[in-house]
């Protein structure tokens, strides 16, 4: 259903309830996602709060890295068929001082080869497939082993795309820093708990 046919819906309730939609698409507008929710739920200054420390911690890896390196990262939201992911996963990229290859901030995920994956020549490659844990990402990434060995890259990690990185919420912020670890770990000596990432055992690839 539309919006209109959804609220016209709720117009016919006895309640009449106000309908709220939101599609954010990039780190930013999750946030301001956040303070739209707490004015509706009267819990602004809860909302002006959760905003405020999440831009800390924001703040926070984009200075951790700043100096550093710039690492070139696959992120792949799915394996079959291969897609590289869009929306904010490109942005926190970024932020955690990456460089993604693949997807455009703000930009749907979209559908590429595993020759443009290799071709893309990315040092990490994150699976995260939406909506999956950590150990159900490592199960994909093993189905998947011979593909990724052939993509050439350093490292190989499966994380968890449900809790950190599929769904715009404040836990993307727990997501930019377990990106943060994967990139820069020795910026980031530790994974922000209980975020981890798990790494892809291949033949040739640690």
């Amino acid at each position: 259903m539309s919006y209109d046919e959804v609220a016209a819906l709720a117009q016919e309730l006895p309640s009449r309830p106000r309908v709220i939609a939101l599609d954010p698409k990039t780190l930013g507008e999750t946030l301001a996602d956040v303070r739209t929710l707490a004015e509706a739920t009267d819990r602004r200054d809860r909302g002006v709060q959760l905003v405020g420390e999440a831009a800390g911690r924001i703040d926070h890896v984009k200075l951790a890295v700043r100096a550093q390196p710039r690492v070139r990262v696959a992120a792949l939201e799915w394996l079959d068929p291969v897609y590289a992911a869009g929306h904010w996963a490109p942005q926190m990229i970024e932020l955690a001082g990456g460089e993604d290859v693949l997807g455009l901030a703000g930009g749907p995920s979209q559908v590429v080869s595993w020759q443009q994956v290799a071709a893309a020549r990315p040092q990490v490659v994150v699976v995260m497939p939406c909506g999956y844990g950590a150990q159900r990402a490592l199960a994909e990434a093993t189905t998947f082993a011979d593909e990724l060995a052939g993509l050439g890259a350093q490292r190989i990690v499966a994380v968890d795309a449900s809790a950190y990185f599929s769904r715009p919420g404040p836990r993307l912020i727990d997501g930019l820093e377990l990106l943060g670890q994967i990139l820069h770990p020795e910026r980031f000596p530790q994974a922000p708990a209980p975020a981890q990432a798990l790494a892809v055992e291949l033949a040739g690839v640690s």
